[in-house]
């Protein structure tokens, strides 16, 4: 159907669909910008939560005074392009949440046992394997992609997170 036709025609069920998907969108981007992050440890309750969803409002905020909520949701509602839109909350938001607000509070929840080996109060049973760059558990066949035990790891992570950003907000912005 073409988009004229939606918009005056059937204004108000249009109208009506926008909105919905709109609302849709934004519990949807809410999931994004905490992706990857354990939403639960041992001291994450009371003030220090409020703490931390309030430095995440503060993000979310200086992004949308940016423009970048306008970017990712013109990716979705004018390009239609769902992938886009991800990549974008991704590297506005999410990568900001991640390394400014969650690094922290993961770091001072990493371990050096006796045995040398390094362990997270966050991840119960899990060692980390330096070689393979993950945290695996010997007791259970399983691993996880967490951030690295230390600020070095962490700092190290974040900036190849944010070049493969720039080099995607690059690509996207010739087309």
């Amino acid at each position: 159907m073409p988009l004229e036709l939606l918009k005056t025609k059937y204004k108000k069920p249009y109208a009506k669909l926008k909105e919905e998907i709109r609302a849709q969108f934004e519990i949807y981007m809410k999931h994004i910008i905490v992706l990857g992050i354990l939403k639960t440890g041992p001291d994450l309750t009371g003030a220090k939560a409020k703490s931390m969803v309030d430095q995440i409002q503060k993000i979310i905020d200086e992004e949308k005074a940016a423009g970048h909520q306008k970017e990712v949701t013109r990716a979705v509602f004018e390009e239609f392009n769902l992938a886009k839109a991800e990549n974008l909350a991704c590297g506005y938001y999410t990568d900001r949440v991640k390394y400014e607000i969650y690094a922290p509070y993961w770091l001072e929840h990493i371990h050096q046992e006796p045995d040398g080996k390094v362990t997270s109060d966050l991840l119960p049973g899990m060692t980390w394997h330096p070689e393979a760059g993950v945290w695996v558990s010997f007791s259970e066949p399983s691993f996880t992609l967490m951030m690295p035990p230390t600020q070095a790891g962490i700092d190290a992570q974040h900036k190849e997170d944010t070049e493969r950003f720039k080099k995607y907000l690059k690509e996207v912005r010739q087309e």
